[in-house]
């Protein structure tokens, strides 16, 4: 058990400090029984097991575990059902967000720099007080939150929450819906076909609410909307279009 938290607490390390204050490779191995270990030897994996591997500056993660099955692992499914539950959002659009994003990979990384199982950004993980984007439950957590925070700024219109999820909320302002952009409507329709809900062409446009939105901070850090003008923000109070 001494062991196993020691090498918790080493891969924390060195995922936080990151490729800057390392010499020489370091390998992260998750194994097919869902082990992680920290090693600076080439991994030995089984005969005829299927590895993936993912690098990040000098860290390589090595994976025999399947992401690619549609399975989703226990561990993720019970986070995402509590986080749901905290979170007062529908487990089905996470669980669909989740699958098309990254298989439910923690150590997927896009060619654009997104990170994890919920694919975050640097700024969005930023926003949300994320550490570690490989971190599964931080991962998880902060996607939800911007996942619920898209949700409520587009009143409830999934196409459009998925739409700004993908491309940004400035790029759905701009377009007043779902961006043109190829891969952005194939995401919202494989992630609504994962949903079991088909992509409506007129849901994919924004309404215009005679509702002021109001977004802010409040001292805890926490990021809230508001349909009234907040008493307790701290800094700048944004109105949302």
């Amino acid at each position: 058990m001494q062991k196993k938290n020691l090498l918790r607490l080493v891969l924390c390390f060195v995922l936080l400090i990151g490729p800057v204050y390392i010499k020489g490779e370091i390998k992260v191995i998750h194994d097919s029984n869902g082990n992680v270990t920290l090693t600076d030897e080439n991994p030995r994996t089984k005969p005829g097991s299927k590895t993936r591997v993912y690098r990040s500056g000098n860290i390589t993660y090595v994976s025999e575990y399947s992401f690619s099955s549609g399975k989703i692992p226990s561990k993720y499914l019970n986070k995402i059902r509590s986080l749901a539950r905290k979170h007062d959002l529908d487990e089905s659009i996470i669980i669909a967000v989740a699958r098309a994003e990254s298989g439910f990979n923690p150590f997927a990384i896009s060619n654009k720099g997104a990170v994890g199982i919920m694919q975050l950004m640097p700024a969005t993980a930023m926003i949300y007080g994320v550490i570690n984007r490989f971190n599964a439950d931080q991962n998880l957590e902060a996607g939800v939150k911007h996942l619920k925070y898209l949700y409520e700024r587009y009143n409830h219109n999934i196409p459009l929450t998925l739409a700004a999820y993908n491309a940004g909320e400035e790029a759905v302002k701009k377009y007043g819906g779902v961006p043109p952009y190829r891969e952005t409507r194939e995401y919202v329709k494989r992630v609504m076909a994962y949903m079991g809900k088909p992509f409506v062409e007129s849901a994919s446009k924004k309404i215009k609410s005679s509702t002021t939105i109001y977004q802010y901070v409040t001292a805890d850090g926490k990021r809230m909307i508001s349909d009234t003008y907040p008493s307790n923000a701290v800094g700048e109070v944004i109105v949302i279009d």
